[in-house]
């Protein structure tokens, strides 16, 4: 493991407490709406969603380990709330590896020092992993251009006061036909869907988000027309081992809640720990923990670094997320029926597993990119 620098120590210390007095705050909430506003909201006033972006723009300016050392700690003390900094995380990379103009500027700045909230308007019915069939459309309108399309699954969506979407100008060019731009959420024609029920996701508000000849200026477009699928896939790998580090939070969390459970309840006049059959797994899941842990660091280190990193960063997602979801398993079945028929954390824990899966990409995606690298 590595040797934490007296700032990171104190970094991870302040995401400790924070999340200690946040987190009642957050149980006490109201509906998601509510919920995913007010957490999103906590974590801006303290800069959480904000730590990559330059300090000249009112970033915390932070360095991508650090970044991730810090997310791990979060969703190790508020597992499942990350979702909402995480795609600001996204949204801001992006902006900021696009070139920038008067507007990007002004909007990166607003993330940072006035918690603008961004959602990421990509996912459709039928363009997820396969972001070339996407099929939102963007004609030029003049100076400017006109949207339209609805995307399917929009962390934030009901929260967001801007969008970044994806759209293609030439269906037929396939990748090279596509492009970004920064949407106003208040503009006319853009339409927001219902919330989509999913109660154990706390922090969390997710749904469709549909544009009917929404006009936005040109200076909206980020980067140069054709070139949204390259600033895509450069946040892409970027996001990855943070998303990976989230992942690895939750794990722990969830192992923790395991050890003190197979502890403290006794079977057959033993207790669950002292069977070779339990321990054994918690043993290799354990081992599974420290490598994920591992993989991410090497990931993120490798970007402050400036070395290539695009098949570490999967290599980091694809087997936290794994661990997650094998710890989350092995927690229902450890807890058995008080994991469903009580409000356990285990269950919000594993209901978050199935949404990171595919965050960033499938665990198969994830494979594809690694096989590519090779």
């Amino acid at each position: 493991m590595i040797d934490l620098t007296e700032e990171q120590t104190n970094l991870l210390d302040s995401a400790r407490s924070f999340a200690r007095k946040t987190t009642p705050d957050l149980e006490g909430a109201g509906d998601m709406v509510a919920r995913a506003r007010n957490l999103f909201a906590a974590y801006a006033r303290a800069g959480y969603h904000a730590l990559l972006i330059e300090k000249q723009a009112g970033g915390r300016g932070l360095d991508y380990l650090s970044t991730g050392l810090i997310y791990e700690t979060l969703s190790h003390e508020m597992p499942g709330t990350l979702h909402g900094p995480l795609t600001a995380v996204h949204c801001a990379e992006m902006i900021g590896n696009a070139s920038r103009n008067s507007l990007h500027e002004q909007i990166l700045s607003s993330i940072a020092k006035e918690g603008l909230c961004t959602g990421f308007c990509l996912t459709e019915a039928s363009a997820g992993s396969d972001i070339s069939a996407i099929a939102t459309l963007v004609h030029k309108n003049g100076t400017g251009f006109t949207l339209n399309g609805t995307k399917s699954i929009v962390i934030n969506h009901a929260i967001a006061d801007t969008f970044i979407v994806f759209a293609t100008s030439s269906p037929e060019k396939g990748r090279a036909g596509i492009n970004a731009f920064l949407v106003d959420a208040t503009l006319p024609g853009v339409h927001r869907g219902k919330p989509l029920g999913v109660e154990r996701l706390r922090g969390s508000v997710m749904g469709s988000v549909t544009f009917e000849d929404v006009r936005i200026p040109g200076e909206c477009l980020l980067g140069e027309e054709g070139s949204a699928y390259l600033l895509f896939m450069e946040t892409l790998d970027k996001g990855r081992p943070l998303v990976a580090s989230s992942c690895v939070g939750e794990a722990s969390r969830a192992l923790d809640l395991i050890v003190d459970h197979v502890k403290s309840r006794s079977q057959f006049g033993k207790t669950l720990s002292s069977f070779q059959g339990v321990s054994f797994e918690l043993a290799e899941l354990s081992t599974r923990l420290a490598a994920s842990r591992l993989l991410y660091q090497d990931a993120l280190m490798r970007i402050d670094q400036g070395l290539p990193f695009t098949m570490e960063s999967s290599m980091a997602k694809l087997f936290a997320c794994e661990t997650l979801c094998t710890i989350a398993g092995f927690g229902i079945e450890i807890l058995g029926h008080r994991s469903i028929t009580e409000p356990d954390e285990i269950l919000r824990i594993f209901y978050d597993a199935q949404l990171l899966k595919s965050i960033d990409g499938t665990a198969n995606v994830q494979k594809m990119v690694i096989a590519s690298q090779l």
